[in-house]
Formats: structure tokens, sequence, C-alpha cells
């Protein structure tokens, strides 16, 4: 008998181990939480705050291809239409193709919906992928969307790390740089 119930805890215990590898992954740890910041910036627009954003990485110092994250808090309710319009606009100021533009909005689908005020949204950059992470107010972390392809990944983060963004004053504080 004793053999039967070390055989069955075995199989329990496999099996256990088995679905629980099978459980959809969060497309990387939430330790850029933990990161130290590099700079932060705030966007405003007249007399309105649009959001608070701020750059992370494992070091402090801003170093690509290094793992970052750029966290944005948002002081205005925008909806999924207008950030993706803006979106759009801040590639078309960096000259990226009407192509590429349309195919990456289209990936881009599932990365946020209508943003609430006090909502955060997190970008972290992997070396061979991008991470969306969303927190509506007062709730935990969640992942909405990991994406492998780096140019995506890349032209995501230039509409605030590019020279040639539209907001240089913003960059700067981002990377920590005095203005």
């Amino acid at each position: 008998m004793t053999g039967w119930k070390v055989l069955i805890a075995s199989l329990i215990l496999t099996m256990a181990t088995s679905v629980q590898a099978e459980q959809p992954t969060t497309g990387g740890s939430m330790a850029w939480q933990q990161w130290p910041e590099v700079g932060e910036a705030t966007l405003t627009w007249g007399w309105w705050t649009i959001y608070q954003s701020s750059l992370r990485t494992p070091s402090g110092d801003y170093e690509p291809p290094l793992p970052h994250a750029l966290v944005i808090t948002y002081a205005r309710d925008i909806s999924e239409e207008r950030l993706m319009k803006a979106t759009n606009d801040q590639w078309a100021h960096l000259g990226y193709s009407a192509s590429q533009r349309e195919r990456w909005q289209t990936a881009l689908n599932d990365a946020w919906g209508d943003i609430t005020e006090d909502d955060r949204l997190a970008f972290v950059r992997y070396k061979d992928k991008g991470v969306f992470h969303y927190q509506s107010q007062g709730q935990d972390w969640r992942t909405t969307l990991v994406i492998d392809d780096t140019d995506l990944a890349d032209a995501f983060l230039a509409i605030w790390l590019s020279e040639n963004t539209e907001y240089p004053d913003h960059r700067r504080a981002l990377l920590g740089e005095a203005s």
C-alpha cells in the first residue's frame, strides 16, 4: 500500500508541475517595477497635464540595447482611438512610412484600451522583444501584449527617446539630462 501512495503522490506532483508549466506566462517578469529611475518628465498641453512619464533601467542609466522601461501615468481620460491617432501622428513626425504605421497600429490593437485618469501603461524593451503592461487605478499590473517585432518596439520608444522626437525637452528629462 505504501508503494501505491508514493506512486500516486508522484503522479499528482508530476501533473501539478505540468499544469503549472502550461499556464500562460506574463511575457517577462515584473522586475522592471523595482528598477531605478533614469529620469522623469511631464507632458502638458497648454495648462493641462496629459501624463507623467519615467524611464527605468536595471542600472539607473540608459544604455540601449540593455533592458529599459517607459512608464506613463495618465492625468486625463483618453480614448483608445485618440491615443492610437497620437501614436500614428508621432510616427509620421519621425518619418515612418504609412504602410509601416498601419501595420504597427494593427499589431498594437491589444496593447491598451480606453485610458482613464491615473491609469498606467508601461512598455519594457528587452533585447529581443517588447512587453506592454497596463494598470488600471487600484488594480494590479497585467501584461497586455508581447511583441517580437523589434522594429515596432524601437519605433514605439522612439516617440519619446529619438533625437528627432517632437518633444526634445521631454526626452532630455527622461534621459536625466539637464535642459
